[in-house]
């Protein structure tokens, strides 16, 4: 019989997608194939402090914080990875550590770069991948760059309100108003502003700020129509392979986090439906689009893939202009919410969640090696060996 996998599943953390991290989190456990992987839930506090136990996997206990399970910390031993409780130092050994974070702290490489110093098989993007990927502003450069087609934008940090009028002249000079002003470090359209007129501009500015260094603002795209899809590296066919296409509906001008996770009105205090979430929200799945136009998606995807990272699950935002057939890349979720196994179910060739979990812990273990030798070259000694 073939041994398990122990996958230590990190989620919780100081995000404001706390609670959606530990929502998709619970689904994803819920789905592993526990004939090959034993999922031990590792849950982040406020403080970024690990605690595990195996009553974390009852959501109940989500308040929204658990009480009751030890801390523990992560090492490496003469056994390899393993899982220590602070107070007593029992080891549980992992083969590795997959992370179901959204927003700043789990999804922005800060988590990645903790595991890869330990030599911890980590699934989905590198540190520096997923750094760049979180810095929407960054991403964009990027993915001009590999041909992509990208909306212009200003940033604004906080010295920029010092001079508000500045700002406007900069921003009716590119593209002017409406405008859309949003956070560039994080997701799920926290924070997301429509600026009518430049007098809208500043307060809104000032609002983003307050919850992030950094202000993107952008042209609003008229006629907006939103498509979503995922991918993942096919190691053995070399190739990329795609999800279903998603189009989102929304009846707001402004699709945001609320319309996004709660547009389903939500459930009774301490209830969890497990419809909530993404899945709650009105979407097409592999609307009806011209071979050109899902060409098109599939390029601009695949260019950004491989430009950003070519690891994990991640799911790439395009926006579009239904009158004009204009599509422009918005931004890629390293950590998409549950996975995006939704996607994966309804693609041309099906990928079950179970399938997408396997994937994602089998590239972790075949890309990441801890390596013991003395790494310095002999050339570059300078200190006696």
């Amino acid at each position: 019989m073939a041994v398990k996998k122990r996958v230590a599943v990190l989620f919780g953390g100081a995000s404001q997608e706390h609670d959606v991290s530990v929502v998709s989190a619970h689904q994803l456990m819920d789905a592993a194939d526990v004939r090959g992987i034993e999922v031990i839930p590792v849950y982040t506090d406020f403080e970024n402090r690990f605690f595990s136990a195996q009553t974390l996997r009852d959501i109940r206990r989500f308040k929204p914080k658990p009480s009751g399970a030890p801390e523990v910390i992560f090492s490496w031993s003469e056994r390899g990875p393993v899982m220590r409780e602070r107070a007593s130092l029992n080891e549980t050994p992992i083969d590795c550590v997959l992370p179901v974070f959204h927003g700043p702290f789990g999804e922005d490489g800060r988590l990645q770069g903790h595991f890869e110093l330990l030599g911890i098989p980590v699934t989905g993007f590198s540190a520096g991948s997923s750094a760049m990927a979180m810095r929407k502003d960054a991403t964009k450069a990027l993915v001009r760059l590999a041909g992509v087609n990208v909306l212009d934008h200003v940033t604004a940090n906080r010295a920029r309100l010092a001079d508000t009028a500045a700002l406007i002249a900069e921003v009716e000079a590119k593209f002017g108003f409406p405008t859309i002003v949003k956070p560039a470090n994080l997701g799920s359209s926290i924070g997301v502003g429509l600026a009518k007129t430049a007098a809208d501009l500043p307060a809104l500015v000032a609002y983003v700020l307050a919850q992030d260094n950094l202000a993107i603002i952008e042209p609003q795209v008229q006629n907006l129509v939103e498509y979503n899809i995922a991918m993942r590296w096919d190691e053995e066919r070399q190739e990329v392979k795609f999800s279903a296409i998603e189009r989102p509906k929304s009846g707001a001008e402004l699709l945001d986090f609320k319309e996004k996770y709660l547009s389903s009105g939500g459930g009774t205090k301490g209830a969890f439906l497990p419809s909530e979430g993404m899945l709650s929200l009105t979407r097409d799945i592999n609307p009806d689009l011209s071979p050109a136009f899902k060409a098109t998606i599939h390029d601009y995807a695949r260019r950004a893939f491989m430009t950003l990272g070519h690891r994990g699950a991640p799911r790439i935002d395009f926006m579009s202009n239904s009158a004009t057939g204009e599509i422009w890349f918005n931004e890629i979720n390293a950590i998409p919410g549950s996975y995006g196994f939704f996607l994966w179910e309804a693609a041309e060739q099906p990928l079950l969640f179970p399938e997408l979990i396997d994937h994602l812990v089998s590239e972790a273990l075949r890309d990441s090696v801890k390596r013991f030798d003395d790494p310095v070259p002999q050339g570059a000694y300078l200190l006696p060996r």
